[in-house]
Order: structure tokens, then C-alpha cells, then sequence
């Protein structure tokens, strides 16, 4: 084996789960009868086996979803943030800022309280944007357009990431009572 396939295969052991290491390791024995020009995608199909076996388990499922979603959060509050403090909102800058530092408190929420802490915040900003909406619908103020197209794709944004938690969620319990 060389150095490098070695490594493959060792990781593969190390990230698949334990009732999976004999497997591995037996496909790790079988490694030595396998052609050199076919030895690298071998290894690497082990360890993607390792990585979709850890991965398709009810935690696994958890930790990943919760990993995207306080990633995405993440980024769209300093992208907006960032955006706000550069001054390309106008008048909005104060409203965007807030919004931005409300992403991070989503990703914030969703690091610490994992896929609930990501819907309560994903709920509570739907809430907080059905509010503004009836308030323009009832002629409290007038928006611009523009912040009627942010309304509308913080809807969007919100509900795709009460959606994948709540999928999540369901996909993660489906797979606890198949096991």
C-alpha cells in the first residue's frame, strides 16, 4: 500500500462507524490483491462507504443539517451586515444591519440548540415579517419596493431553513426507528 492510500484507509476506518471497522478492515486486507492502476479509487470508495455510513445515522443527519444551516446563516448575516456598513441599503442600512445581526443570532441559536434552536428562529422571523407585512397592508407605512423584495425573500430564506430543519428532523427520526 502507499503512503497515501495507507491514509485512505485509516481514515475510512477511523470516521465509518464501529460495528463497520471489521468490514474495513477486510477491505483493507483485500487491498493487496487489487491492481495497482485501481488501488486509489478502491481506497476511496471505502472510505466513501465510511462517510455515508457515519453520515446516514440520526445524528449523523442532525450534526450535518445543523452544520449547513448555521453555515448558510452565518454567511447571510455578514454578507448583510457587511452590505450595511458599506452603505448600499441608503435608509435601510439601520433596518439591514438589525437584520444581519439577527441571521447571526439564527446561527447562533442553531450551533447551541441545533435544529430546534434553527426553527424557533426560523418562526420567529416569520412572525416578524408577517408583522411589518400587515402593518403595510394596513396602511401604517408605505414600503418602498425594494424592502417589499427583501420581505419577500426573507420569507423565502426563513421558511427553506424551517423546512430543511423540520425534514431533518423528520428524516433523523424515520432512520431511529429503523434501526
Amino acid at each position: 500500500m502507499t503512503n497515501f492510500t495507507t491514509l485512505l484507509f485509516e481514515f475510512a476506518i477511523k470516521v465509518g462507524p464501529a460495528d463497520r471497522e471489521i468490514w474495513l478492515r477486510a477491505m483493507q486486507m483485500e487491498f493487496e490483491f487489487i491492481p495497482a492502476a485501481e488501488r486509489l479509487r478502491f481506497a476511496s470508495g471505502c472510505l466513501a462507504a465510511a462517510v455515508v455510513w457515519r453520515i446516514w445515522t440520526p445524528d449523523g443527519v442532525r450534526k450535518v443539517t445543523q452544520a449547513g444551516l448555521v453555515a448558510a446563516s452565518a454567511s447571510l448575516a455578514g454578507l448583510v451586515t457587511i452590505h450595511a456598513l458599506l452603505g448600499t441599503f441608503g435608509p435601510l442600512n439601520p433596518m439591514m444591519t438589525a437584520l444581519g445581526l439577527s441571521y447571526a443570532a439564527g446561527a447562533a441559536a442553531t450551533a447551541r440548540w441545533s435544529l430546534r434552536g434553527m426553527s424557533v428562529f426560523a418562526l420567529g422571523g416569520i412572525a416578524l415579517n408577517t408583522v411589518f407585512v400587515v402593518a403595510w397592508a394596513g396602511g401604517a407605512a408605505e414600503p418602498p419596493g425594494f424592502v417589499r423584495a427583501l420581505s419577500v425573500e426573507a420569507y423565502i430564506i426563513l421558511a427553506t431553513f424551517l423546512g430543511a430543519a423540520a425534514l431533518a428532523h423528520a428524516l433523523a427520526r424515520r432512520l431511529e426507528r429503523g434501526a
